[in-house]
């Protein structure tokens, strides 16, 4: 199994993110190839083994750059060229820390879309209080939305929850302001009555309770899902911030904290986002997963764990015939 891992265009240096590569191939035995500037990542690459190969890709596509046109511009970018290397059949997925737009983008133009989905939608798995996982789709690939889109956002989320998460009957919700019926938006009527026709549908959920563990898939659009995420980082920030600077006002809580740090340290891995790896973008015909644009290396070794996860669980596969399944029940044709 080969993966690329694009070392380009992410917040952290190339060998950072090299080393994420490293750690990941020996922590899951899979072999990984390096896209980016050969002349950077050569001397950070153990010499003779046989598990590291560099696709040489020297132009960055950078956070600012305008997607789709610096996709097409830039065609010796280690995002393209990433993606390319799939579409070939060189590599069985592609991992960035690179521009979100530029990766859905290069995604899409390099891979195309799946049969019945219009866009792809960016699925995350984050943590709940009860330990588990609840998929959040769509997390940032679309402002803008309609009903169609977010009813197959629910359908390739809930494949997802089931073959990666093992979840063995997913429970669906959509975001809204309330769980009443009456409230919401259009976009989310109209997408409440598509979901209704769904298996594991449980109605609408409201932000404050998607950590609990009360439904395993979450669906919106990309824009209320970024603000969604975004706004838990914020939440983590600020939370380990009071708490570091409580625990050093006085002596007595130092010792306690000394005492406490192991559990202080596993508070921290449980409230890292970063630890619950990439994002793959559902919805292309490839295994494409971006992950955080601040991403170290074990954020990079995550994610790229997020990718073999899906490679031996067949996700492409299984959502494809998910998906044709509804196409051939004729759901599709009825919400248009």
């Amino acid at each position: 199994m080969s993966i690329v891992l694009d070392t380009q265009g992410g917040d952290n240096p190339p060998a950072e993110l090299i080393r994420g590569g490293l750690l990941a191939a020996d922590e899951y035995g899979i072999d990984i190839i390096f896209a980016g500037d050969e002349a950077v990542i050569q001397p950070n690459l153990p010499a003779n083994d046989s598990r590291f190969s560099i696709l040489h890709a020297p132009e960055v596509i950078a956070m600012e750059d305008t997607p789709a046109e610096t996709v097409r511009r830039k065609k010796n970018s280690s995002v393209v060229q990433g993606i390319k290397a799939v579409r070939q059949g060189r590599a069985k997925a592609f991992v960035s820390p690179a521009n979100t737009g530029a990766v859905m983008a290069a995604s899409l133009f390099g891979l195309g879309r799946i049969k019945g989905i219009e866009r792809p939608g960016i699925a995350m798995a984050l943590p709940t209080t009860t330990g588990g996982k609840v998929v959040g789709i769509d997390m940032g690939a679309n402002t803008d939305s309609s009903a169609e889109n977010l009813f197959q956002f629910a359908i390739m989320g809930r494949v997802y929850a089931h073959r990666v998460l093992g979840v063995e009957d997913p429970k669906i919700a959509l975001v809204n302001i309330g769980s009443e019926l009456h409230k919401g938006n259009e976009l989310v009527k109209q997408a409440r009555a598509y979901l209704e026709t769904l298996p594991g549908f449980v109605g609408n959920i409201e932000p404050n309770r998607l950590f609990h563990g009360e439904v395993d898939v979450a669906v919106c659009d990309g824009f209320i899902g970024n603000v969604l995420l975004k706004a838990a980082e914020g939440g983590v920030a600020i939370t380990t911030s009071v708490l570091r600077k409580t625990l050093t006002e006085r002596f007595l809580y130092k010792l306690g904290a000394m005492l406490m740090r192991p559990a202080l340290r596993q508070f921290r891995d449980a409230m890292s986002l970063s630890n619950f790896g990439g994002a793959p973008l559902l919805g292309v015909r490839g295994i494409s997963i971006i992950t955080h644009g601040n991403s170290n290396a074990e954020g990079i070794k995550h994610a790229i764990r997020v990718a073999k996860d899906a490679i031996d669980c067949d996700l492409l596969e299984r959502i494809e015939s998910r998906v044709q399944e509804h196409i051939t029940d004729g759901v599709f044709e009825k919400t248009k």
